[in-house]
């Protein structure tokens, strides 16, 4: 999917909060590395979609903690 679609397929789904995966982990494509990121914070706010975006291995705790850093912007 593509990020935009990845949000619109949680809206549909009616999940409470998205977490994007499968993403920076690898540079195997052509766009930048935080392109699909980018695309899908962006599209969640435009879809008022909640999401968490942890650093690789930060601990995401059910209906508790939701981290949401843009750590991806330096």
């Amino acid at each position: 999917m593509l990020p935009e679609e990845t949000v619109l397929a949680a809206k549909d789904l009616r999940v409470k909060v998205l977490l994007p995966v499968h993403w920076a982990k690898f540079e195997l494509a052509f766009h930048d590395w935080d392109d699909p990121i980018k695309r899908v914070t962006k599209s969640a706010l435009e879809n008022n979609q909640a999401i968490t975006t942890p650093l690789i291995g930060e601990p995401v705790i059910i209906n508790a903690s939701y981290p949401d850093k843009t750590w991806w912007v330096f």
